[in-house]
């Protein structure tokens, strides 16, 4: 009797560890930093392991909610996907603001074909935006930003049971408007270092037109790199604030949209 017992209190442990595991697998695979191309399968799938395994003993979940049919489990994976997949698209609205911002300003600084492959998503990027991109993602380690997707991830379990998502119109109308704030965002970015730059070109046409002996579009270049750098530099001061305040209001709305889906 006591090692059925212990059989039966071992599977029922076990159950609850997929359940939580398909909610916090989709989470650590797409959230910012962790979801990085960079980072291995192997540590994303022993890191996910371990933040279930700290979770079991914490979140009350009953071995009933696993599905019993084929189909059932699908569309139960499915939801937990979706519902980690969202989170983590809206988190990355803002990681896309600074890299569509070093995008344009690179194009201003003459450097649009010198692009790098950015570890975080595989993709090719400028070496403004790689810049700004590794200080932001410094920025919200440095704040514990991290914490925002572990605590929402645990509430989340009061707000949306496992496996019954919920995707309403608010939940459309949040991440539209996060995807409207991002070019906002990235507006307020590149507005420093954009702005000379484009004082610079304007300056540059006008010495084209009174002193044509200038070769501009040799001096141009280098001059508009040199400026571009130098304010790129100096709009850190200004980054810092800027996204600091953006990561706090993320920590706001991101408990918000998860209680959202949950109906």
């Amino acid at each position: 009797m006591t090692e059925t017992a212990l059989l039966n209190w071992s599977l029922a442990q076990f159950i609850r560890l997929v359940i939580i595991m398909t909610r916090v697998g989709p989470l650590i695979f797409f959230m910012p930093v962790t979801g990085s191309n960079a980072v291995p399968a192997q540590v994303k799938i022993l890191f996910t392991l371990m933040t279930a395994l700290v979770l079991v003993p914490v979140i009350p979940i009953s071995p009933q909610a696993l599905p019993a049919t084929a189909i059932g489990f699908v569309i139960f994976i499915g939801c937990e996907v979706l519902f980690g997949a969202t989170l983590a698209v809206f988190t990355r609205l803002i990681f896309a603001a600074v890299e569509t911002a070093g995008q344009m300003v690179g194009i201003q600084m003459g450097m649009g074909m010198s692009g790098v492959m950015d570890p975080q998503y595989g993709t090719q990027t400028s070496l403004v935006g790689y810049f700004w991109n590794i200080v932001a993602i410094l920025i919200f380690l440095g704040i514990n930003g991290h914490h925002i997707f572990f605590t929402t991830l645990v509430a989340s379990y009061s707000w949306l049971a496992p496996g019954k998502l919920l995707l309403t119109e608010a939940t459309y109308k949040g991440i539209m408007e996060g995807a409207a704030h991002m070019f906002v965002l990235a507006v307020k970015i590149m507005a420093p270092a954009s702005a000379v730059l484009i004082f610079s070109n304007v300056a540059m046409g006008i010495i084209a037109k009174t002193v044509p002996q200038i070769p501009i579009l040799i001096v141009a270049m280098p001059i508009n790199i040199a400026l571009g750098f130098v304010f790129v530099g100096l709009s850190l001061g200004y980054f810092l604030p800027l996204m600091i305040s953006n990561f706090n209001m993320l920590g706001r709305l991101l408990p918000q949209l998860a209680r959202g889906m949950g109906g």
